[in-house]
């Protein structure tokens, strides 16, 4: 399958996919001429790696755990399952951050109000 329809079946953009490989996230296509040819399972891992991207992790994560699938010749369910769920306590931080600021604007708006009325 040509990048053109692997960019239509993943979201990734063309040039995003050409860095994926530069940077070792999905292995070198198969070549016929000079075209790239890629695998079901190339959209598979492409796909993953835009959802991962979407969910908060960076290249830089997800790298770690294709370097270790490498490594280690099987995909590293502790290491996700890790990285998953220190994502989940940073957004719990952040939503408890944003409601403690909501609260704040509601005190402040009633301050202003008592202050300068």
């Amino acid at each position: 399958m040509l990048i053109g329809r692997v960019s239509e079946l993943t979201g990734a953009t063309r040039k995003a996919i050409r860095y994926y490989e530069s940077i070792g996230l999905i292995t070198l296509p198969n070549r016929k001429g000079s075209y790239r040819i890629y695998s079901n399972h190339d959209v598979m891992v492409i796909s993953m790696i835009c959802r991962a991207k979407t969910l908060g992790f960076s290249l830089g994560e997800i790298k770690d755990i294709v370097s270790k699938k490498t490594e280690e010749k099987k995909l590293p369910i502790d290491l996700i399952h890790l990285l998953i769920d220190k994502k989940i306590s940073l957004l719990k931080r952040e939503i408890d951050e944003i409601l403690l600021k909501n609260e704040n604007l509601k005190q402040f708006k009633i301050d202003l109000v008592k202050e300068f009325t």
